[in-house]
């Protein structure tokens, strides 16, 4: 019989040779290798990415004649040119087959016009207040804040934002999983966290700017060299899987991408607001500023982490993605308007630290850190899980990452103009802050329903499993990756 055929045949082949195993050890190390060199990498590239950050903030104050002004200008500077990296780049990135030589020529760049800057910054400065006028209006001085900043630092903030698609192109063994994303975007997040902390209470009082810059060019140069040596010890990545486009309908990476710039928008539009509000409670120095960036970039790399573990864990699962988008947004708004009723005891909260610790520098820091962890904490934590599971998710869509993050950083950069110089003065602080949870909430679908966004189509006779059920809406599993979608009883 064939049943007794097939019964006969099975043990053969069913237990692995030994050679098979150390095959496949042989294979995964590579992939292994790639993963925590890229790592490094990303440490190092965030690392020198925030101290320039710093640096250029303190350069630019002196010229924009006010720190603030500085902030917001070297943010958007910086979120716009790492949007248009990321959104030109990406593309030509994905269908590479040496994405190292991308990595490698963006960090010279970075590090050519950070040394370039060291010289120039200063006559470039006074360049753009020569182009202001002696007498500017106020969208004028705020125009050439905004428009001079961007220009002067465009060379290295775009190739900035091409280096993570790069990175994460260059690890093929897990590209494009969610484990992949979030665990660059954590590396990253964190070496930046370093990068704020080092430069503001390390570099920049022992060294100063100049040599501080030119500690985040070292940097650059030896990623860029490292990459080079390790490039030749190591097989050329393959490129891209090419099978068939998945079965996902155009507007599931419209709305992915929505959601992708908006929730950046948020996210930065938080930062903004959280930095000028405290700026009044606290010293409002570059130390208050490290203290914000550091807390607000920890949190998002542990949001990061946690939800790469926990997507790992659920390989296999049935998986609804943008149920999950829904509840990380609910957690995120809840994060948000928890933390912005907090801060109306800012001035309680650092008077009980520095009582508790005695009068001092260090209680004043100290101060300041607990007022940073009450007010960024669990929402940067929700905004780094959320990131990645919206990042997998424009994966899934077929939306290449470099333009999920150039969607995302392009929604950030509008934030500082739109929340620092429109909403703050326009609506106060208190109605400013509450539009970010309710903006958030505003994300978030009421339920299974008719106007919702087609995430996929079945064809008819498509064997599907019901998971559950709302109503006249059944929740069905429809493919052999476990993705799930909701359908109306008659279809």
């Amino acid at each position: 019989m064939a049943g007794d055929g097939a019964m006969t045949r099975v043990a053969p082949t069913s237990m692995p040779r030994a050679g098979m195993v150390d095959g496949a050890v042989e294979a995964a190390r590579p992939a292994g290798l790639r993963a925590a060199a890229a790592t490094a990498l990303m440490l190092a590239s965030g690392f020198a990415g925030l101290g320039y950050q710093i640096v250029w903030t303190q350069q630019s104050a002196m010229w924009l004649g006010h720190e603030t002004a500085a902030i917001l200008a070297v943010v958007t500077a910086f979120f716009g040119g790492l949007a248009l990296g990321a959104a030109v780049t990406g593309p030509a990135i994905e269908r590479s087959r040496h994405p190292a030589r991308w990595y490698v020529g963006c960090e010279l760049v970075v590090g050519a016009w950070g040394s370039l800057l060291i010289f120039c910054m200063a006559p470039l400065g006074a360049l753009i207040v020569a182009w202001t006028g002696p007498a500017p209006t106020p969208v004028g001085q705020w125009t050439s804040a905004f428009v001079g900043t961007l220009v002067v630092l465009l060379p290295a903030t775009a190739a900035m934002g091409a280096t993570l698609p790069a990175i994460e192109r260059m690890v093929v063994g897990t590209r494009g999983g969610a484990r992949s994303i979030a665990g660059l975007y954590a590396a990253n997040t964190f070496g930046a966290t370093l990068g704020a902390l080092a430069t503001a209470f390390w570099l920049l009082p022992a060294f100063g700017l100049a040599r501080t810059a030119a500690v985040c060019v070292a940097c650059n140069l030896a990623c860029a060299a490292a990459t080079m040596l390790w490039r030749r010890r190591q097989p050329p990545p393959g490129m891209p899987p090419q099978g068939a486009p998945p079965a996902i309908a155009p507007t599931a990476s419209v709305q992915v991408s929505m959601l992708l710039a908006v929730t950046g928008l948020l996210g930065i539009g938080y930062e903004v607001l959280v930095v000028r509000v405290l700026s009044e409670v606290a010293e409002d120095t570059v130390y208050t500023f490290a203290l914000l960036l550091a807390v607000y970039l920890l949190a998002s790399a542990g949001g990061a982490t946690a939800f790469g573990r926990w997507s790992t864990r659920r390989v296999g699962r049935d998986a609804d993605a943008a149920l999950d988008s829904d509840r990380l947004l609910g957690g995120l708004s809840l994060a948000c308007l928890s933390s912005i009723v907090a801060l109306w005891f800012g001035d309680a909260i650092r008077d009980a630290v520095v009582r508790l610790l005695g009068a001092g520098l260090s209680s004043a820091l100290a101060g300041e850190g607990v007022l940073a962890v009450v007010a960024f904490a669990a929402p940067s934590f929700a905004m780094g899980a959320l990131f990645s599971q919206l990042s997998a998710r424009a994966s899934a869509a077929g939306l290449s990452f470099g333009r999920a993050l150039g969607c995302n950083i392009a929604g950030a950069a509008c934030a500082p103009l739109l929340f620092g110089v429109v909403l703050l003065p326009g609506l106060g602080a208190k109605t400013a802050l509450l539009l970010v949870p309710c903006g958030h909430l505003a994300l978030v679908r009421a339920s299974a329903s008719r106007d919702g966004a087609v995430t996929a189509r079945v064809l008819q006779g498509t064997r599907v499993s019901v998971t559950g059920r709302r109503g006249d809406w059944y929740r069905i599993k429809y493919d052999v990756k476990g993705n799930v979608g909701w359908v109306y009883r008659t279809a």
